[in-house]
């Protein structure tokens, strides 16, 4: 038989070995690519194939002994070449489990992938998302992995930044209250290219802590990683300086709603702005000239509004309209006039 004709027949296994493997055949598919080692030796990627098809059905140790024949004699060269190849050839088979939402097993093929490479990041952070997926997540993960490591390393490691944000979402959505979770969120945000894509995630995540779950602390942490991603957000700022302030920091929520009110610039944006100034100087008490002074601006504001009466006003500065009145009461003993000014506003 010629050389030509050995590889046509090899070739030949190797297509009816992966059709049996991707039917589920895998004892069949066993046979086809035995015969295709036997055939061309030197061909590779048969072993990889084979030490899959071991794998898919639990004969573990079948599997790692054909990808250890494999490489054997190599160069180190020659080793690294061809432990990507493997590496490939596994990855294609979790990402076709995926696709099928064969999570358990795609979970378990990219184990191996982590044995035989295991600083490949993006590997890992599929595991954490297909350990999120099963419901499995514990949080302990994120140091078992060694993804927390890998992500602090120098220098920065090669990662895919779209696969890091949602697995940064899915451990923040299902592991919130896990102080581990925040140390992930901090370790994901020198890797985070795109800050608004960052806080998409961030901040919604920091709301939902400090409303839905009354964690102003882990609320507070995750507003503040939103700063390093956009230290001059104004909408950051006016959640965190509210953050601030539930927790007793008045000094600090009074200085970053007063940072929010330098950089906004529309009329509805300054109303909210300097109210945050005045709930933190009522709030903390002893600040009873500032919060007079903060009264007469934000009166002064209120009225400017009025007059100019807009009308594309989007649902969220909509929302904050109607608190920007509240302070009203407590500074002036004129309920008709405060009644006045609220009806006002909220027309």
């Amino acid at each position: 038989m010629s050389a030509e004709d050995t590889w046509i027949q090899s070739t030949d296994y190797q297509r009816q070995g992966y059709q049996c493997l991707i039917q589920g055949n895998y004892s069949k598919a066993v046979q086809f690519y035995e015969q295709a080692i036997e055939t061309e030796p030197s061909l590779k990627s048969n072993y990889w194939h084979l030490g899959l098809s071991f794998l898919l059905q639990n004969q573990e140790a079948e599997a790692q002994m054909t990808w250890f024949l494999g490489m054997e004699g190599g160069t180190s060269e020659e080793i690294e070449l061809w432990t990507a190849e493997l590496v490939q050839v596994l990855q294609k088979e979790a990402e076709r489990r995926e696709t099928q939402a064969d999570y358990s097993l795609a979970w378990a093929i990219r184990q191996h992938i982590r044995e035989i490479s295991p600083n490949g990041i993006n590997n890992i952070l599929t595991i954490i998302q297909l350990s999120i997926q099963l419901e499995t997540f514990t949080g302990e993960e994120l140091t078992s992995l060694g993804v927390m490591q890998l992500l602090n390393s120098e220098p920065k490691i090669d990662i895919d930044t779209d696969l890091l944000l949602q697995v940064l979402k899915n451990v923040l959505d299902y592991a919130s209250l896990e102080p581990l979770s925040l140390e992930f969120a901090e370790a994901c945000i020198p890797h985070i290219q795109d800050s608004l894509a960052g806080l998409i995630v961030l901040l919604p995540a920091a709301l939902k802590m400090a409303y839905a779950i009354r964690d102003n602390l882990g609320a507070i942490r995750l507003g503040e990683l939103c700063l390093r991603l956009d230290p001059y957000n104004p909408e950051v700022l006016r959640h965190l300086a509210a953050f601030y302030q539930d927790i007793g920091d008045y000094a600090q929520g009074i200085e970053t709603a007063k940072l929010c009110y330098s950089l906004v610039e529309g009329l509805p944006d300054k109303v909210f702005a300097n109210h945050l100034i005045g709930r933190g100087v009522l709030a903390a008490g002893g600040y009873w000239d500032e919060a007079l002074s903060v009264f007469q601006k934000q009166d002064s504001l209120l009225l400017s509004l009025i007059e100019s009466h807009p009308v594309n006003l989007d649902q969220a500065r909509t929302l904050r309209l109607f608190c920007s009145t509240f302070h009203l009461p407590y500074l002036r003993d004129e309920p008709q006039k405060n009644r006045l000014l609220q009806n006002k506003i909220a027309q």
